[in-house]
């Protein structure tokens, strides 16, 4: 009987081991910022919302970000080449999935090499930065993944700003 009790106990404890495991083996991690910020898609949108902000900043009458922007728009607008706006769109994609943990790989140029000569400042950046926060807004960002974001963002600033 002694014997049975003990097969018994054995038993039930290796399987509550071996069930304590499989709830832990079976549970999702968690979910990246780039599935929070709704995968290529979602990040797309806000790349895309970003850059028309930025053009509408660039119109405005006393416009901070024009001269540090004049070099694409004018490309662009030329014709020169015309596909300046969607390569730098495609890359900084790229570059937000990337760094926000997605399966995208970044193959643009470092942001010290793409912003040397470019002179940005630090207020030019601090605009730039409100525009995205504009385009993480209206994507309905939340604001634990809009400071996510920032912090990978502001990591740049040193490789952007006066150079």
């Amino acid at each position: 009987m002694k014997h049975s009790l003990l097969i018994v106990a054995m038993l039930a404890g290796s399987l509550f081991v071996s069930s304590c495991g499989k709830n832990d083996a079976e549970e999702a991690p968690a979910p990246t910022l780039y599935d929070r910020l709704g995968k290529t898609e979602g990040i797309a949108k806000i790349v895309d919302g970003l850059i028309a902000n930025v053009g509408t900043e660039t119109q405005m009458t006393n416009s901070v970000m024009l001269r540090s922007h004049k070099p694409m728009l004018d490309a662009v607008n030329s014709g020169a080449d015309p596909t300046r706006l969607q390569r730098l769109r495609n890359n900084f994609i790229d570059q937000v999935g990337e760094a926000t943990g997605g399966p995208l790989k970044y193959k643009g140029l470092s942001m010290l090499t793409a912003h040397k000569g470019m002179a940005v400042t630090h207020t030019e950046f601090t605009v730039w930065r409100a525009q995205l926060e504009k385009s993480l807004n209206t994507n309905k960002v939340s604001e634990t993944d809009k400071a996510a974001l920032y912090a990978i963002i502001d990591k740049m600033h040193d490789d952007v700003v006066g150079h």
